[in-house]
């Protein structure tokens, strides 16, 4: 595909990913205003018990799939149609259990009202991830990013309307689910010119489809400790009024590290091509280029919210949320691991190296486990979000020594090092600013960290440039 389609494929998703991330965080606003901090509390609960479920369900078949896709003289309905199938079965029987599971644990009956009504959901949601795979490979992820922002402005809707006639946490739910079922029907819709959905039952594609996932899906279930641990665990021993107010803090990150997630979506499909080839300078040059994107974007992101972060939860949840701020201060520091980890994670999935990582990710999912058994018990929230913070520094660094010694991928520091020069001088001009409404801050802060780094060669749009070239 020529390099200009893809740049403009790129930005238009990225334009959806920003509106998608500007709806999903009017939407948690709308809902801690709405709800009392206990409701939002129980909410977040019930989500976050269910996303455990999701991940299993994954069972590290989307990945797969955009794998499988990406190789040459693959069957592409074939495929899609049958690993589609597995995961709608698997995720019927799977999601079919946590309303029975849920039981077990000491949660109120407004947690289990969550669960059990929005399983259901989350398998239709489970099924349009998947098919994100096919966007990946014809390098269409606008059409992804149309399917997902249909979704938030549906379920924002669907919430005020609720809210608006004063109808409880059941309803709300209810309106999660109606979002989440128009979210696959219109990624099918959008995936029908590429790839006919069709449920398949071939057994050499199912056991491939095994053999190349259960890698993944041991690591993966090894990962939801860590990253979906912090509220499960804070749930267990903390009122559902502090699980809100991490909460709070926690979502707007959840919505964040959809950026890497995307970047690196569009970006694997080309690494694993190279990858194949044999091409290893290539693949060092993508992971470079990549590596410094994300330093351009994560360090003002880490060193704007030192000064932003209290007056912009406020802004997003209200006063009720002050205390979330310095939550998301500190935790603004696991989102630069995870934009890291992410890079280094898809890279794993190019150079199959899935199974050495299993090790990677089983430990730290045990010092993540011994982590919040000690710390939450103590300091609650914060016991929380510094194993959260440990454990995504981690397993960056373990996903780079690893992609590192398959296959020489080392990060040059100069960008970097420019980009915390560039942010430095942003918090300076802000720490100077005399106090004015948060937005002008950011908006601020953004213009002078651009600036600054355009003036001393950070952002060099020819490298950019080189980078869309190279992944086409």
């Amino acid at each position: 595909m020529e390099s200009h389609r893809f740049a403009a494929n790129y930005s238009i998703q990225l334009i959806g990913r920003i509106l998608t991330l500007f709806v999903g965080l009017l939407t948690i606003g709308i809902l801690t205003r709405g709800l009392t901090t206990t409701e939002f509390g129980d909410f977040t609960i019930g989500l976050t018990f269910l996303q455990f479920f999701g991940i299993i369900v994954d069972f590290g078949l989307t990945l797969s799939l955009v794998v499988m896709i990406s190789e040459p003289g693959a069957d592409h309905k074939r495929i899609v149609g049958n690993i589609f199938s597995m995961r709608m079965i698997s995720g019927l029987i799977v999601f079919g259990l946590a309303p029975i599971i849920v039981l077990a644990f000491p949660y109120s009956s407004s947690v289990r009202d969550v669960v059990f009504l929005g399983a259901f959901g989350y398998l239709c949601m489970s099924g349009a991830t998947l098919l994100v795979g096919i966007f990946q490979r014809h390098a269409v992820m606008w059409r992804a990013a149309v399917a997902e922002l249909l979704n938030r402005v549906v379920l924002l809707g669907l919430i005020m309307l609720v809210l608006s006639s004063g109808l409880g946490l059941q309803s709300i739910i209810a309106a999660t689910v109606l979002s989440n079922i128009l979210w696959l029907i219109a990624t099918i819709f959008l995936a029908h010119r590429y790839t006919p959905i069709t449920l398949r039952f071939d057994r050499d594609v199912w056991k491939e489809a095994i053999h190349r996932s259960w890698p993944i899906a041991i690591s993966i279930i090894f990962n939801l400790i860590y990253l979906k641990g912090d509220i499960l665990f804070l749930s267990i021993f903390r009122e559902s009024a502090d699980v809100a107010i991490y909460g709070v803090a926690y979502k707007v990150i959840d919505v964040l590290t959809a950026l890497p997630v995307m970047f690196m979506g569009l970006l694997l499909p080309s690494l694993v091509a190279t990858w194949s080839e044999n091409n290893k300078e290539l693949f060092r040059t993508q992971m470079k280029h990549a590596f410094d994107i994300f330093a351009i974007v994560t360090i003002p992101l880490a060193v704007g919210a030192q000064i932003v972060g209290t007056p912009l939860v406020e802004l997003i949840a209200g006063d009720k949320y002050t205390a979330s701020g310095p939550l998301l201060q500190f935790l603004i520091l696991a989102l630069v691991a995870v934009f890291f980890s992410s890079l280094y994670g898809h890279a794993i999935v190019a150079v199959n190296k899935q199974k050495p990582m299993i090790w990677g990710y089983a430990a730290t999912a045990v010092i993540a486990i011994i982590g919040y058994l000690t710390l939450i018990p103590l300091y609650g929230a914060w016991g929380a979000a510094t194993v959260t913070l440990v454990s995504e520094i981690l397993i960056a660094v373990i996903c780079y020594m690893v992609v590192r010694k398959t296959s020489g991928a080392i990060p040059s520091l100069t960008i970097t090092i420019k980009a915390v020069a560039c942010a430095a001088l942003m918090y300076g001009v802000l720490i100077l600013l005399p106090s004015v409404h948060v937005l002008i801050d950011v908006s601020i802060g953004a213009i002078v960290y651009l600036a600054s780094m355009v003036a001393i060669g950070g952002i060099d749009f020819k490298k950019i440039q080189s980078l869309v070239k190279l992944s086409t």
